[in-house]
């Protein structure tokens, strides 16, 4: 099997879609001799923030001399970012091998359990394959969707769990409130295993994280963003003192403290030494979170699409007094009205675009109509290329910014392509 046969083939479990549960996963894992059993992990859950924290606490743990296996998702650049061992992707031929391995077993797997395996099932499994069989110190785990029934909550006993910023985003499946979205979160809390976040978590969710961890008899670590002293917040990242470390985030907003809080916290849990964590967090970028692609012009990609995403964005613009031309796009699923509104309402003009080749892409034409009654200057677009030449034209005249946000789907897709636009 070549590489893009084995992506073709993975690509192909999607049209099973979503399925939370855990028994397919254990089938299948099952019949690979269980290799998260031989693995030291660090679990995180949330809505917004993991992917940074995830990649935080990988560079920190690398840089403490560990051979750290990282899963991250989605993908923004490449589809092996989201398999990772010191900061190196799975090796196309390493990708290619365990899935025409994996996928041997598959059907065996379904007629066991009279269902179908799932693509986010699949690449979990693969992912716990290769850091066994690459021999990883630890792994860093995201979560895919939710916590209790995500295909990585197969682990036992985590080194940490952490819980980032908890808001609503994928209510039809997690529940529309806070308190039900937290419960599923929650569900990666094992016995006995520290559990961290933030002072700043919403405070529904703050209270089920308490409730959670107090009936798992697990200690509960509160990142106090409050006494981070010495701040300084820039365009590109920030400076500060937290718990008497001296930290360089390379990751641009406010949110970006929080987020690095909870991760120093969950270091010094695990007995990581301060210039471990000065090191691995100075060396964490993540692509399309708040990204600078360019300084001159100012260009940002930021997959802002959810409302809690939307006011870290907000807050990100009010900071620096940035009023952009924005370019947006975005999945119907979300709720694209609230998220316009912070953003349109801080646009100096926007562009829609419809999310090329995603059934779930909202009608840049609806998302056109929603954004003209925040921001006059609103007008749909057929494509990327002509989206950027008008954008990128707007801006100049006004001396403005270029924002590129609304969905990760879209960053995915334009990223290079802008990333190479600007270099002209």
């Amino acid at each position: 099997m070549t590489y893009e046969q084995a992506l073709e083939y993975i690509h192909s479990l999607n049209r099973f879609g979503i399925k939370p549960g855990l028994e397919r996963i254990t089938a299948l894992l099952n019949s690979l001799g269980n290799p998260q059993q031989k693995l030291k992990c660090i679990h995180i859950a949330g809505t917004n923030g993991k992917g940074s924290t995830s990649t935080a606490l990988s560079n920190i743990m690398i840089a403490d001399g560990k051979k750290t296996g990282l899963f991250i998702s989605p993908f923004v650049v490449d589809f092996r970012e989201r398999i990772q061992i010191n900061g190196e992707y799975i090796s196309k031929t390493d990708l290619a091998r365990l899935t025409e391995k994996i996928a041997e077993i598959v059907p065996e797997v379904e007629k066991q359990v009279e269902d179908n395996i799932t693509e986010f099932e699949f690449i979990t499994a693969l992912m716990f394959t290769y850091f066994k069989e690459q021999n990883c110190d630890v792994a860093v785990l995201e979560v895919g969707l939710g916590g209790r029934l995500d295909s990585t909550n197969v682990i036992k006993n985590p080194l940490a769990t952490v819980i980032t910023k908890i808001a609503l985003d994928h209510i039809a499946v997690l529940g529309d409130t806070i308190e039900k979205i937290a419960l599923e979160k929650c569900g990666i809390i094992k016995p006995n295993c520290p559990v961290i976040t933030s002072s700043k978590q919403n405070s529904i969710a703050l209270e089920v994280i308490k409730e959670t961890a107090q009936k798992q008899n697990s200690k509960l670590l509160l990142a106090d963003v409050e006494s981070v002293s010495n701040l300084s917040l820039k365009p590109f990242g920030s400076e500060f003192v937290y718990n008497d470390i001296s930290i360089t985030v390379n990751l641009a907003g406010a949110h970006q403290v929080e987020n690095m809080s909870a991760v120093i916290e969950t270091a010094l849990e695990l007995g990581v030494s301060k210039s471990a964590i000065q090191r691995g967090v100075a060396n964490t970028c993540f692509p399309a979170r708040l990204e600078v692609i360019s300084k001159s012009p100012f260009v940002i990609i930021d997959g802002a699409h959810n409302e809690n995403g939307a006011d870290v964005l907000a807050n990100y613009l009010d900071e620096h007094s940035l009023r952009p031309v924005t370019i947006l796009g975005m999945m119907a699923d979300k709720n694209c009205e609230a998220v316009i509104e912070k953003i349109a309402s801080r646009s100096k003009a926007v562009y829609t675009v419809n999310v090329e080749g995603n059934p779930r892409a909202e009608g840049a034409e609806n998302l056109a109509f929603m954004a003209k009654k925040y921001c006059d200057d609103a007008v749909a677009l057929n494509d990327y290329q002509t989206a950027l030449d008008i954008a990128a034209k707007k801006a100049k005249e006004l001396s403005a910014q270029l924002l590129i946000c609304g969905s990760l789907y879209l960053a995915s897709d334009i990223r290079e392509m802008a990333i190479n636009y600007f270099k002209k």
